[in-house]
């Protein structure tokens, strides 16, 4: 062959022959073995087998022993990564004069149902979401889609009835109890939860669930969150009160500009929640939960173009109120160290918690002389911010025998304000607690009827509870519910004071239908036309537990309350006050047998429990 008639390898046709030459010898030797990369192992999520991590169980209130049955149920997991879940609890209450009023008893008897739905999502090690879908409702609460028809009263989603003169009504909600993002696995294996959950703290007698309510307490936030085995460190913040709106139609209730009745203001709660393990025997709680409000601006005469006087702020020319900025700071420690269960075998446990308030309640008042407002002239001279002094101090203590008898006793101190116009706000704040009760101690925070706030109160209980093989848990509980300042007002469980009163007031209404109680605003004896009661009540609970099934349970429970003497003496008052020309005088209603002390009241109910 003549070499020149061989193409250069550098030639165009040398660089197409190069390639054929390559791929030949390349089809033609033997291949070497090669290693195939392993295949990638399909993520499972830890909690299949060890259960539903309880903070995304929030949403349920159930006994340990059925809640351990469902957290630990693998039946309802898809794919290893979606669990999806049910709740349903239908409550029929009946509730018979709590206000303790002869000539108007309350009586009220309803059904009550919460049913929610869930789908915990865990596809990773790095991120799980929760969302809860929640309808609260009582029965019988649909409207008639027609008058006339009783199929109607069975059609659901049909509109709301709004009576003569009613100005709203709301339908039965059905809406998001829980939608959140988990980050996990971050820097310092710091978790962070995003979007709307469910906070519970220590026995949630400062922060809670409240999942004893039809329709229980979310939060609309985010929390940063380090844990150990031995100790932990949560930061939170919410928003549970925003009065803007969003964009594309979007509106929010509280915005002022769509809605002149919201009266509120921007809130922010905001804290930090931490636990440490001393020695593994005792569980040490420290936190610090603040609610600040912004200020309020001022209304202004339209025709002066001068600001409206305030009663919340006499000199602010800008504001009709300061911002309200309450601190709450505390600390619980308890012998619980195992998730807050009741030690095992026969054991003694204890719990003690305290907390202290500060800050301002927004208001700002006149300085007084001997109590007294000074002359009109010199009232605006000084004025001073209304400060938060409250305090609370819980103990608790009890012996478990044979795991099966519990005998305990607590005590509960909820401060109260002798003089409720001056510049010291005494009364302790209730946050964003339950009010009620919590496992593993049901029924032992103020009784079953939910009657009484933890405010101005000084509550002594006991409790026997017995835990049988076969039929449940029994609970026997007594409270004696006393003022801790009789000049301070017997509070229901909203928070709001029971002191709506004809009795030493000439500016209400001829006819009382408030709970009410014994009271002095100023702490000025000469105005009382009955002497101070001490005593608010007391209330006796038998309560019963059952777990039924995997699934089911059945609590049932019946209250009797006996009203004390801030509450007979202010029903049976003789005599009344009038304000304005400084006098008294006999007590219509008295005289005609109206709004007398019933002394007797009582609460009873069936709930069934239904998880899933």
């Amino acid at each position: 062959m003549n070499l020149k008639q061989i193409p250069s390898p550098l030639s165009f046709p040398g660089i197409i022959l190069c390639a054929l030459l390559i791929c030949t010898l390349s089809l033609g030797a033997e291949e070497p073995a090669t290693t195939a990369p392993p295949a990638k192992e399909k993520y499972k999520s830890p909690m299949i087998e060890k259960g539903i991590d309880p903070e995304f169980a929030r949403h349920m209130f159930v006994e340990p022993e059925l809640a351990k049955s469902v957290n630990k149920s693998e039946s309802l997991w898809i794919n290893d990564v979606l669990r999806v879940g049910a709740y349903l609890r239908p409550r029929f209450e009946s509730r018979n004069n709590l206000n303790f009023d002869k000539s108007n008893k309350e009586v009220i008897d309803r059904a009550v149902q919460t049913t929610s739905i869930f789908f915990l999502f865990d596809p990773s090690p790095y991120v799980s979401a929760k969302v809860t879908v929640q309808d609260a409702r009582v029965w019988g609460g649909e409207a008639p889609a027609s008058s006339g028809d009783i199929r109607a009263n069975f059609f659901n989603n049909t509109p709301t009835q709004i009576a003569a003169g009613q100005s709203n009504a709301a339908l039965n909600s059905t809406d998001i109890r829980e939608a959140f993002l988990m980050l996990k696995k971050l820097p310092l294996d710091i978790k962070v939860q995003v979007g709307r959950q469910i906070w519970a703290y220590g026995d949630q007698r400062m922060i809670g669930g409240g999942n004893w309510t039809i329709n229980g307490l979310s939060y609309d936030g985010a929390r940063i969150m380090l844990e150990r085995s031995d100790f932990k460190v949560h930061l939170f913040a919410a928003r549970p009160f925003w009065t803007q709106s969003g964009t594309n139609g979007v509106i929010s209730a509280n915005d002022p500009t769509l809605n002149s009745a919201s009266k509120g203001t921007d809130t922010t709660l905001f804290g930090t929640y931490s636990s440490v393990k001393i020695l593994d025997a005792v569980t040490a709680d420290v936190y610090s939960i603040n609610v600040v409000r912004k200020w309020k601006p001022n209304t202004y005469n339209t025709t002066t173009n001068l600001p409206n006087a305030s009663a919340d702020d006499p000199l602010a020319m800008n504001r009709s109120k300061q911002n309200e900025e309450l601190y709450t700071a505390g600390f619980r420690l308890t012998n619980r160290t195992e998730n807050n269960n009741l030690p095992k075998g026969s054991s003694w446990d204890w719990t003690l918690e305290s907390a202290w308030q500060s800050g301002f309640t927004g208001k700002r008042i006149r300085e007084k002389m001997l109590g007294y407002d000074l002359p009109t002239a010199y009232q605006n001279l000084k004025t001073e911010r209304e400060k938060y002094t409250g305090q609370f101090h819980f103990a608790q203590t009890g012996y478990t025998f044979f795991e099966k008898l519990r005998i305990g006793g607590q005590i509960q101190y909820a401060s109260g304000d002798a003089n409720r116009s001056d510049g010291s706000a005494s009364t302790f704040q209730t946050l964003s607690n339950p009010r009620f009760g919590v496992i593993p101690y049901f029924n032992t925070v103020a009784g079953i009827s939910e009657n009484i706030d933890t405010k101005n109160l000084i509550s002594k209980g006991a409790s026997i509870s017995y835990k049988t093989d076969e039929y449940g848990t029994f609970q026997v509980s007594y409270f004696a519910n006393d003022k801790a300042q009789k000049q301070d007002a017997w509070y229901a469980v909203s928070g709001a004071a029971n002191s709506v009163s004809t009795i030493g007031s000439a500016n209400s209404s001829p006819v009382d239908t408030a709970k009410g109680s014994t009271e002095s605003y100023t702490n000025n004896v000469y105005t009382q036309s009955y002497s101070l009661g001490k005593h608010i009540y007391t209330e006796i609970d038998l309560t019963w537990m059952g777990k039924i099934n995997d699934n089911v349970s059945i609590w049932m429970g019946v209250g009797y309350l006996r009203a004390g003497s801030a509450i007979t003496n202010y029903r049976n008052a003789l005599f009344t006050y009038d304000a304005n020309s400084n006098s008294f005088g006999i007590n219509p209603n008295y005289i005609l047998g109206k709004h007398k002390a019933a002394t007797d009241g009582g609460m009873a109910y069936l709930q069934v429990n239904g998880a899933f």
